[in-house]
């Protein structure tokens, strides 16, 4: 998926590139056929390249949120979310540490662990 991305990219690029080169000759001939004033090129181009990359914008916005759709609806874990269960994990780590090594001196304190009963297990 990630080289397709990058080649979708570059193909991009590339016509971005042909296409600003040729916008620039086209307003290089209007000038010189004198139906445009140098400024007036100048001001045309801007125009064209805001237009470029509000173009691209949008189509990097698109492709995140269609990239997003994709992997949520194969139910896949966020980065975000796996970084959450990896920090409350070594929270639940360093709890269970802290607990098994105070009831090691204690006569008596049973250390066996308790089984683990998933809430969301229907059986």
């Amino acid at each position: 998926m990630s080289d397709l991305l990058k080649k979708g990219f570059l193909i991009g690029l590339g016509a971005a590139i042909t296409s600003k080169e040729k916008a620039e000759k086209y307003f290089q001939e209007l000038i010189v056929k004198g139906k445009v004033t140098p400024d007036e090129a100048n001001e045309m181009m801007k125009e064209f390249e805001k237009k470029g990359t509000q173009t691209e914008e949008t189509w990097n916005r698109r492709s995140k949120e269609k990239a997003q759709k994709f992997f949520s609806d194969l139910d896949i874990a966020s980065k975000a979310e796996v970084t959450a269960l990896e920090q409350r994990i070594a929270e639940l780590d360093a709890r269970v540490a802290s607990l098994e090594n105070s009831g090691e001196n204690e006569p008596g304190v049973e250390n066996d662990p308790v089984p683990y009963e998933d809430p969301d297990r229907n059986e």
